[in-house]
Order: structure tokens, then sequence, then C-alpha cells
């Protein structure tokens, strides 16, 4: 069968024009139509706080919201930190754990990759509460029943900030199973952080492949690479495939505006420069088409910095092996 699915970076739900809003990031993923939406840079504050330096006050919970404005009856949240902004260039953060996951399905128990469990990290320590920290990380959201979640935090590079994946098991309305991975890859300049990265990522995909029996798995996210970093090759290497075959359409996603910000006056010449948000198939899931989706007003290029990256992808039930 056919699904759609998205990887969107939202920012925060902060827009080029600097203005906080969930109902624009809800209206683009509503106006394309996605079956499975993996967003990154997403926020769970529990009391109003500023999360990031970027960020603004707020006590939402933005899966959450989303998720229902556009649509999508499931959706679960995996943070990578718990974070708060002292000043416009300050950060503190704090270590989570999977207690931190939440969504709005009957939780099944979540399971952390063996190679770095996040239990045996030792948390930061701080003086003030926690519960003033917001939580920062990534979520899926999904038309379709989440059956099984599994999570994986990437080996810190240097002192760089805690990255993550995660992983849902989502069950087709013809009661096969496709594995969805989401994740957000560090921002080294000349991408070393980002190979690392990949090299974990490329591990945790074929585990999920070879511990459930379930011979698809789409990965999607912001990885921080254009395509000539050795990050993107990696992950080729390892049987990742690049849903992007545009021979002369380059694909750029970032950034979605002229008048992004940190970007201000870069012109439309500049718009769309890089290509950083990728979908990859790896297994029995094909790819039919794959697009920028910029939608039909100015609302969807300002509601985030980057654009949704869409592909509609067949799924080869042919190619599921029994369940173990």
């Amino acid at each position: 069968m056919d699904i759609k699915v998205t990887t969107y970076n939202i920012h925060s739900c902060i827009g080029t024009d600097n203005l906080y809003f969930t109902d624009r990031i809800a209206a683009v993923i509503q106006g394309d139509q996605s079956d499975i939406v993996c967003l990154q840079e997403v926020e769970v504050n529990n009391v109003p706080t500023k999360t990031r330096i970027w960020s603004h006050i707020h006590g939402d919970d933005q899966p959450a919201l989303i998720a229902s404005k556009a649509g999508l009856k499931y959706h679960v949240f995996v943070p990578a930190i718990r974070s708060k902004a002292d000043s416009k260039w300050k950060e503190r953060h704090q270590n989570v754990s999977d207690l931190d996951v939440s969504g709005n399905i009957t939780m099944p128990a979540v399971l952390s990759s063996a190679e770095n469990n996040l239990m045996e990290r030792q948390p930061l320590n701080h003086n003030i509460d926690s519960t003033m920290y917001g939580k920062f990380g990534i979520a899926i959201l999904s038309k379709f029943p989440i059956r099984q979640i599994r999570t994986h935090y990437y080996i810190r590079y240097k002192k760089k900030t805690q990255r993550n994946a995660m992983a849902c098991l989502i069950e087709l309305p013809n009661k096969k199973q496709v594995w969805v991975v989401n994740t957000h890859l560090g921002c080294h300049f000349i991408g070393r952080e980002q190979a690392q990265q990949a090299r974990e990522l490329a591990l945790f995909v074929h585990s999920l492949q070879r511990d459930s029996g379930v011979c698809a798995v789409i990965t999607c996210g912001d990885f921080n690479s254009p395509p000539w970093f050795s990050c993107i090759r990696e992950l080729e290497r390892q049987g990742l495939r690049d849903v992007w075959q545009h021979k002369r359409r380059f694909g750029g996603t970032f950034p979605s505006h002229e008048q992004a910000i940190g970007m201000p006056f870069i012109g439309k010449c500049f718009r769309k420069l890089l290509r950083l948000d990728y979908i990859f198939l790896y297994g029995g899931v094909v790819c039919k088409i794959a697009y920028v989706y910029d939608g039909c007003s100015d609302a969807s290029l300002v509601a985030s910095d980057h654009l949704p990256v869409c592909a509609v992808l067949f799924i080869d039930n042919t190619q599921n092996r029994e369940q173990k």
C-alpha cells in the first residue's frame, strides 16, 4: 500500500518573522495531508518557560497541539535534553530519561539502544527545579496506531548538545507494520559530529529490522548535512537509500524564506540554499515521488526556517518477514 511521509524541522514553532504559532505549523502539515510526520526541534513545556535561546516563553505541548490541529490521531515525543534559556546567549541543559517520553498512545515499553542506554549516564546537576526546564527533541505524528517505541541517544560529540533518534513501529490499515525513524543530527560545520552519529544511526536502523523481522524502515530527519558531507555517504554505504533522485532539482530546504532569523536580507536568490532534510529508505519500501513542500501561501514559507520534505512510498508487504 501507499503512504505519505513528511519530515519537518519546525524550529520550536518560531517563524522567520520571529513570531510563535503552532497553528501555522499545523496548517502546513494539514495542507499536504501526510499520513506520518516526523518533526524536529519540538518543545514540550510543563510551565511557561523559554526553552531555547531562539524560542519564546510558552507552556505548550507542541506535538499534542500540532497533531490535534493537523488531524493526526497518534503522537509520540522523545526529548533529547531539558533546557532553559537564561539569556539571549546562554542556556542550561539537563539530561533526560525514557520516563520523559510522552504521547497520547497507550505507552508501550520504551526500549533504549543497548549501546547507549540513557539510564547509564550521569545526570547534570543544577540548582533550579527541573520543572522549570522545557523539554526539547523530536516527535512522530501518525494517522495509524503506534505499537512500539525505541530510542537512541548518540554518543555526545565533545561539548556539543546531546542529540537523539527515535523509532516507532506503526501498524498500517492492512495490518502490516513499518518502522519510522526520526532524528536530528548535530551541526558541526565540516560534518565530523554528523559522521559519528550517522554510523550510530545506521546500526540503529539495522537493529530494528534484525530484531523485529519488519523489513521496511523509513528514516527521516534534519541531518544538518548537504549531500556531499561524509554523513550522507556513510548512510548510503550502509544501505539507506535517499528518496531524492531528481537530477535537475536540488531539493533545498533551508532557509525557507529570505527573512530567515539570523540571515537578514539574504535575498530570494538564497532561499532554499541548503539541502539539510532527508528521507532514507531501507528494506521493503519504494519511493514513488518526493518533493519539497512550500505550500500555497507566504504563511507556509515563514512558519519555520526549514521547509518540509514529503514522499509517497509503497510498502512492499511481501518483504515483511514473520514476526519473532
